[in-house]
């Protein structure tokens, strides 16, 4: 399942109650919240993930392959692009393709150098790899 961050939904804030004793919460969630969490988690975070000061100028777009426990995160600048430019872009990019050819790119988003830069080219050619 893809998803990009420009169509997220917005999210009411709870109120916080105090827990009482003896008392437990419990969430229990489906894979589509799951990948929800996964997703949204990221794009919360991901002025620190991808070491981007103004993240209003950029578009990300996800996937996940639930079988083998991988996840990938693309973002792109969109200065200056025209959303038919960046719907030609994610009709180019095979986030799939590029889960299952790719090599991971760290073994932690909590260290440096976490994401590799590439150009349309680099990763149209990821893409057919393997």
């Amino acid at each position: 399942m893809r998803y990009c961050s420009r169509h997220r939904r917005k999210r009411k804030k709870d109120k916080q109650k105090a827990l009482e004793k003896n008392k437990y919460r419990i969430i229990k969630i489906s894979k589509n919240a799951l990948r929800e969490f996964i997703y949204e988690s990221v794009i919360d975070r991901q002025s620190e993930f991808f070491d981007i000061s103004d993240v209003t100028s950029i578009t990300s777009h996800h996937d996940i392959d639930f079988e083998s426990g991988d996840y990938i995160c693309l973002v792109k600048s969109i200065v200056g692009d025209t959303d038919k430019y960046i719907q030609r872009l994610s009709d180019k990019i095979d986030l799939q393709m590029l889960l299952h050819n790719m090599e991971d790119t760290t073994p932690s988003l909590y260290q440096g150098n976490r994401y590799k830069e590439v150009t349309l080219k680099e990763i149209e050619n990821m893409q057919f790899r393997k």
